[in-house]
Formats: C-alpha cells, sequence, structure tokens
C-alpha cells in the first residue's frame, strides 16, 4: 500500500500527522506522492475559513489527479463539518479528531483492500507529505482547549484539554532521538495547560525540567504558548538549560485591551508586555513570535492604530497576522458589528507591514553572530536556536548540528557558513524508515 500524508494547519496537527505516518508504516504502508497513493489521508484544520478552501480544494485536486485512491479526511474541518466533506468527491471515510489516534484500526477493512506492493517503492515527498526531514520531530504532549476565545472554533473541535503523561513524553522522546531526530518540538493545542487534567496534576514547567534533565542528544523547541502560561521560572529554566532552544511563540491576538476582553482573551495588553520583556531580558537573542488578529468585529479604527503602535515598539521578531472571519458557531460570528471586508484586508495589510520592519530588524541583528544550527533540506539550509533559517555558502551533512556564522540578510535571504560541527548523525536521515512508538499515538 502506498500512502500520501496531506497536512494543513498548526504544529498540534503537524504532530497528529507524524503519528499517522508511523501507523500507516506499522501496517505495511509506503509513503508516496498523492498522485501516486493507494490512499490519501487528508487532515485538515478550521481555524480560519480560508484554511476550510485549501482543504476543499486539495481533496479535489487528488481526486482529479488521482481518481483511483481512496481519500480518508480526517483534523478539525472533519470533525466540525463531516456532512460537507462527505459530500466532496473520491472521500471514502470522515474520521473526526476523536477517533484519529485509531484511524488505521477504524480503517483496517480499506487498508487491507488495497495493494500490498514489495520493496521500499517511491518516495516523493511533497511539501504536504507528513515527516519529511527526519531531523524535527513534532510532539504532540497535549491536545484540546478548555479556554473560551469568541472567535475561536477550535475547543468545539478538540474537545477538552488532555495530556500525555511525563513518562510517556520521555519514552517517546528517547523513541525519536534513538531514531536520529536533533530537534522536539513540544506542541499543544493549549501547550501551557499541560498537565492540568493529569492525577496527580502536574505542569509544562515539571515536564520542561525532566526533559532537561533527560540524557538525550537534541534540542527542544517550545511550540505556541498562551502568554498568562509563560510562568517566570520556565523562561528561567529555558535561560539556563542549554537543551531549549531560546525561542517562544506568545500569541497576542490585539494591541487593544478593549479588543482583549471581547475576544475573551485572559490578559491584557500590558501583561503581555511584561511577558515579552521577560523573555527579551533573560534570552537577549532569543526569537519572540506571536499572531495578531486584524478586523475583529468590535475592532474600531482606534483599537487598530493601537496594535500597531503596540507591535511597531515590542521587542518581537515575527508576527503572524490573521484577517478576522467569522467561524460559524462561534461568539464572534454572532457579534453584530462587523468591519468590511476591505477594512480588515487594509487594517490586515498595516500589521504585515509592522511585522516586517520587524522581522528585518532582527534579521540585521543577528548579522556577525554566530548560532549553533541544526542542517534542513539537502544540505543548504541551517535552522538556527532562534529560529532563523540561513542559506549556506557551502552544504554541509544534513542532519547535523553546526555553529553558523551569520554574514549577511539581503533581499530577505539570510545567507551564513558553518564555523565548526557540534555532532553529526546519519541516523534517521531521509530514506531511512522512521517509525516513532506507532502504536496507540
Amino acid at each position: 500500500m502506498k500512502f500520501a500524508l496531506i497536512t494543513f494547519g498548526c504544529r498540534v496537527n503537524q504532530a497528529d500527522s507524524t503519528c499517522l505516518d508511523g501507523d500507516l508504516r506499522a501496517v505495511g504502508g509506503r509513503p508516496s506522492h498523492f498522485e501516486d497513493a493507494d490512499l490519501v489521508v487528508v487532515n485538515t484544520c478550521s481555524v480560519t475559513a480560508s484554511a476550510d478552501q485549501s482543504a476543499r480544494k486539495m481533496i479535489r485536486r487528488v481526486g482529479r489527479s488521482n481518481p483511483d485512491a481512496r481519500i480518508v479526511v480526517t483534523g478539525c474541518y472533519a470533525t466540525r463539518a463531516a456532512e460537507e466533506i462527505s459530500a466532496l468527491p473520491g472521500v471514502e471515510a470522515v474520521v473526526p479528531n476523536a477517533r484519529k489516534e485509531q484511524l488505521t484500526d477504524d480503517l483496517r477493512a480499506l487498508i487491507r483492500s488495497l495493494p500490498k506492493g514489495t520493496g521500499d517503492g517511491p518516495c516523493g515527498v511533497p511539501l504536504e507529505t507528513a515527516a519529511p526531514s527526519r531531523t524535527v520531530h513534532m510532539l504532540c504532549v497535549q491536545t484540546g482547549c478548555d479556554e473560551t476565545c469568541t472567535y475561536c472554533i477550535i475547543p468545539s473541535t478538540r474537545g477538552r484539554g488532555r495530556s500525555r503523561s511525563i513518562e510517556e513524553v520521555l519514552e517517546r522522546v528517547q523513541s525519536a532521538t534513538d531514531a536520529g531526530f536533533k530537534e522536539i518540538v513540544l506542541s499543544g493545542v493549549h501547550l501551557g495547560s499541560y498537565g492540568r487534567d493529569l492525577s496527580p496534576s502536574t505542569s509544562l514547567l515539571e515536564l520542561a525540567k525532566a526533559l532537561d534533565g533527560q540524557r538525550t542528544d537534541c534540542r527542544f523547541r517550545i511550540s505556541s504558548l498562551e502568554p498568562m502560561d509563560c510562568e517566570p521560572a520556565l523562561i528561567e529554566l529555558v535561560a539556563r538549560s542549554g537543551r531549549f532552544t531560546p525561542h517562544f511563540h506568545l500569541p497576542l491576538q490585539h494591541g487593544s485591551d478593549n479588543c482583549l476582553r471581547s475576544m475573551g482573551r485572559p490578559y491584557s495588553k500590558d501583561d503581555y508586555r511584561r511577558v515579552v520583556e521577560a523573555v527579551r531580558e533573560a534570552l537577549p537573542d532569543s526569537a519572540i513570535g506571536s499572531d495578531v488578529m486584524a478586523g475583529f468585529p468590535t475592532e474600531t479604527e482606534s483599537d487598530h492604530d493601537e496594535s500597531v503602535r503596540y507591535l511597531a515598539d515590542s521587542p518581537l521578531t515575527y508576527v503572524h497576522v490573521f484577517p478576522y472571519a467569522d467561524r460559524p458557531g462561534t461568539v464572534a460570528s454572532r457579534m453584530p458589528k462587523k468591519n468590511a471586508t476591505n477594512v480588515v484586508r487594509r487594517r490586515a495589510s498595516e500589521l504585515r507591514a509592522v511585522a516586517a520592519q520587524l522581522q528585518g530588524r532582527f534579521r540585521r541583528s543577528a548579522i556577525g553572530t554566530v548560532r549553533p544550527a541544526l542542517i534542513l533540506e539537502g544540505g543548504g539550509l541551517a535552522l538556527t536556536d532562534n529560529y532563523l533559517k540561513v542559506q549556506l555558502r557551502e552544504p554541509a551533512t544534513r542532519n547535523s548540528m553546526v555553529n553558523v556564522r551569520i554574514n549577511s540578510a539581503a533581499g530577505g535571504q539570510m545567507m551564513g557558513e558553518i564555523v565548526d560541527s557540534i555532532y553529526n548523525s546519519d541516523v534517521g536521515v531521509e530514506g531511512t524508515p522512521v517509525s516513532i512508538r506507532p502504536a496507540n499515538c
């Protein structure tokens, strides 16, 4: 059986697809391009209307280019609108998030009906296919969310917060590093709530301490973390550990307290400011990213201007800007005040202009510095600990850890050279079968 995994959305979905990849390999599957696959699994996102549209477009594309493929759709869009997905041509099955972990069990009959095949088969890996790199491993330690942000549909598609035990996380980390992964990204729908649902309860800080003490040959990167969950002790641990990358992604969503209240966000702009400044003080060279929304229903021009001003003066290094769009079933979708589409687009464009300035400033500040980095792709690209992608003058061994001197940042592309290697590994490079605990993933 040849399979393809197409993934949309956040790092949690990417982590889920890594598990699905292992599950499908464990039942005899071989990764392939979707145009040549017997089974195509589309792991959808539904955080925005454009995410839904992209998923529909891809499903139709798969059906046109490979009419014999059996298409299975899972993820948040599949959970929210199963009937809508089922009506698309070529869709064989729709698997909600609650059954994603049991997908191969639920589809046992379908999988058995597919060609078994022999040999290693083709391994054309499109951008959408899960686990293409064999260098960075997305590890989902928590899923679900108990928050009540008025614009967000995800709690209804992911359910209540649920965490893996620290012991299970450590086992999965060991499996990943045994397979050769050099960086592990800790992800979750509400990562900062990690451990609250466990008995006895624990916390993300306690998990980080356990990972810090584990004798494994890898570095850890913390994925998106709500600002109210970024406690001083966690910042201190990242600053002194050496095992965690100096990188925090802290969604702001808006620079106006009026909008933050309407959004149901449990912090103020000043609360956020204090957290970000604490990160910058403890980790002067760190990457600090954020998410900001443009055109929320109650947003006035004054609110928007306040958001622009805060971003321009902030120590953030990159910002993802999202134009507001109604998500059916959310509180915000029923709010009477709505900004016109052209207003939302203009405000998003203005925010993106500020985001570009912040990113350019950070890149320029890195020129002349030497950073530890992981070699990606074909060996010509390095990912630094503080989240900069650097094109190398000369390719290096893929999946190796090196020190990179950053020489320039012209035209938005960073260029650099290797100063020395930290350690190398040929385990887990592309072409080597890797299965990260596929059972019950």
